[in-house]
């Protein structure tokens, strides 16, 4: 999983630092990069291929992302709420029906997990990433910093969990499970718990402007 990880924490900083929809479709796009590079290796196996087309998977789809996302979104919001909830749903079982690896499932369960929490962040949380504050670059980065600073350190505690969680239960019939559950919580935290916490902590983009502007009217 660590090298997953590693793949997704700049889509995760662009959805907690930049924007939370750009973020979310790099993180989608990604999590689907990764799921066909396992997909093509898994078919190498059993099939001879003569030359390594795994490293151009991710431009491939990255290419296909900018050509498509216009429409893609288009869709999206004549759906409404309801197609944003369903499509994460639909790719992620889709994602899933094939597991020759454990390792399958985990790109399925982020998207479900990232899905699922952009909408109900939308709905419920009002998270944004944006901050105004370009006369104070200083004071912006500091902020910035510090969401990505907490994001990243609570979801590599969830990694590390996760992987001492799945040594223990690796002889459980129902692991396949635990582990979907597992990456949709890794998910669930960068897309709307991890925003809820900058709320409370008042580093949000809308929170942050407003306790900035009163401080420089008192004083």
């Amino acid at each position: 999983m660590d090298f997953i990880f590693l793949i997704l924490v700049v889509p995760f900083f662009i959805y907690w630092c930049i924007s939370e929809k750009v973020g979310l479709q790099l993180g989608i796009v990604s999590a689907l990069s990764i799921w066909a590079i396992l997909m093509y290796r898994h078919l190498s196996e059993n099939i001879s291929f003569n030359i390594n087309f795994s490293w151009i998977i991710f431009p491939v789809f990255f290419c296909g992302y900018l050509l498509l996302r216009s429409k893609i979104e288009a869709l999206l919001l004549k759906g409404g709420f309801r197609a944003y909830m369903i499509t994460p749903a639909v790719v992620s079982f889709l994602m899933i029906l094939y597991q020759p690896g454990l390792e399958f499932i985990l790109p399925g369960g982020i998207v479900l997990g990232l899905g699922t929490g952009y909408c109900f962040n939308k709905r419920f949380i009002g998270f944004k990433s944006s901050i105004i504050l370009q006369k104070n670059i200083a004071l912006k980065s500091l902020v910035l910093s510090a969401r990505f600073v907490i994001g990243t350190t609570v979801l590599a505690l969830i990694v590390y969990r996760v992987d001492k969680i799945i040594e223990v239960i690796a002889e459980n019939q129902n692991i396949s499970l635990y582990y979907f559950l597992c990456c949709m919580v890794i998910g669930l935290w960068v897309s709307v718990l991890a925003p809820w916490v900058f709320i409370k902590l008042r580093i949000t983009g809308v929170e942050f402007d407003e306790w900035w502007d009163k401080k420089n009217d008192k004083s």
